[in-house]
């Protein structure tokens, strides 16, 4: 497992790789960009053939950075078509900040995968959402950003703790369409600053929607039929056609006649209190399959 770590700080319970800046604290938006090694800028630059300065490859440019000298290691980060257009660090930075941090300590993690293909930076969301008794749900505002091409200009709501490549691809796959702010790289950034705030608005309606579905759920009561209801959809999730559905319920049944079997005989063989005793679940999933 890859974590593809560059640089990056957190604050709170320390994570599986063990890498980064430890904070003590959320960090404000300039102690985010400097414990999470983010103050450098990136430029495209024409690419040729070693030796062949003249002979500029026109449908390619190349994304440095700036901080990095000619030929050291991780100075090119992305290779992208001419009409790309980087959105700098600190400036998709201070856009992600106006939404809801404006200065404020707000921010959790941060940083850049590899050389600084990839950036993020993950902030706590102000609106607990309270799932019943002691239960929690802290919702975060995530912005990622890519100079490499491999990801639009990003912001989502998520419950995912971003720390490494693994746990942003995570985050990055759980929205749902018009439920996440992405733009391409088109060199927009005061279209994007108005878009963005029409977003977290929408967001911020998302999460209180989220808490009252929550408490509704909470407040259910899990009949039978519901039950046997979720069983069959958990079963039959996923499935490709109504005849594929029709002969996993069909298989579904013959089990159920070659489980209802095992258990006469070990009736039989062993009695109802020591099956009981050693089966306790069996009874009940022979309930709830026999609604299939």
């Amino acid at each position: 497992m890859s974590h593809d770590i560059g640089e990056m700080f957190y604050c709170g319970e320390r994570h599986w790789h063990k890498l980064g800046n430890k904070l003590d604290q959320p960090a404000t938006l300039e102690e985010a960009l400097a414990a999470g090694g983010l103050n450098w800028t990136v430029a495209t630059v024409p690419i040729f053939p070693a030796g062949e300065p003249a002979s500029t490859i026109a449908h390619r440019v190349a994304v440095v950075r700036d901080d990095r000298l000619p030929g050291q290691t991780g100075r090119v980060v992305g290779v992208v078509h001419p009409g790309f257009r980087p959105l700098q660090n600190r400036e998709g930075a201070e856009l992600f900040d106006s939404l809801l941090g404006q200065g404020e300590p707000i921010y959790h993690t941060g940083g850049y995968l590899r050389h600084g293909e990839v950036v993020w930076l993950l902030a706590k969301i102000p609106h607990e959402i309270y799932l019943g008794g002691d239960d929690v749900l802290e919702p975060y505002l995530l912005f990622t950003n890519s100079h490499d091409g491999s990801v639009a200009i990003d912001i989502r709501l998520t419950t995912i703790r971003v720390v490494c490549q693994n746990t942003l691809s995570m985050a990055l796959a759980s929205g749902k369409a018009g439920k996440v702010f992405r733009r391409p790289h088109n060199g927009s950034a005061a279209l994007l600053q108005a878009e963005d705030k029409d977003f977290f608005a929408f967001a911020t309606q998302q999460c209180k929607e989220t808490e009252e579905l929550f408490k509704r759920q909470a407040e259910a009561k899990c009949t039978k039929p519901a039950l046997e209801g979720w069983c069959i959809g958990l079963l039959l999730a996923g499935l490709r056609d109504a005849e594929h559905r029709a002969r996993t319920i069909g298989q579904a049944r013959r089990y159920l006649v070659i489980l209802n079997r095992v258990r006469n005989r070990m009736l039989i063989g062993i009695g109802t209190e020591r099956l009981n005793e050693r089966f306790p679940r069996l009874d009940g999933i022979l309930q709830i399959a026999v609604a299939l």
